[in-house]
């Protein structure tokens, strides 16, 4: 979220109640709450639909149905719906860009990207941390330190 505002972008986050205040915090201008139908209630706050929609949590459909004709649709998780009503819906792939990651540990460092770290780990707990991951419900990442 934060990335995105940082680029002019209008965010809408679907979350959790208890989490609205949070994802705020990170930038998220409008709020629907989890749980409630997501299109529809994106629809109710952009009639026409929105620009794009980035799916992190294996929403897929749902999400896409908020997206405005000739849209974009981007899923994290290798789940991309197929396109429809000229909306162009792809899967993201993960790549390693040095460039990248200098430009967003010096937005980090300026305040400007906010890190969230659920535990940090000696190198020798890397099995209790991959266990605290599968177990899931984290606030955060889970760090190995050297």
């Amino acid at each position: 979220m934060e990335l995105a505002r940082l680029r002019g972008l209008r965010v809408i986050a679907q979350v959790a109640p208890a989490d609205e205040r949070l994802v705020r915090g990170f930038g998220a201008e409008l709020v629907v709450a989890r749980g409630v139908p997501l299109a529809p209630a994106v629809r109710a706050l952009i009639p026409d639909g929105v620009d794009g929609v980035l799916d992190a949590a294996n929403v897929g459909v749902a999400a896409m149905d908020a997206v405005r004709h000739g849209g974009a649709f981007a899923a994290l998780l290798d789940n991309a719906p197929m396109a429809r009503r000229g909306i162009r819906s792809v899967n993201v792939a993960w790549t390693v860009d040095g460039g990248r990651l200098a430009e967003l540990s010096a937005l980090a460092e300026a305040g400007r990207l906010t890190l969230r770290v659920a535990a940090t780990y000696p190198l020798e707990q890397a099995a209790e941390a991959h266990e605290a991951v599968d177990r899931g419900g984290s606030r955060g990442r889970h760090v190995l330190v050297p």
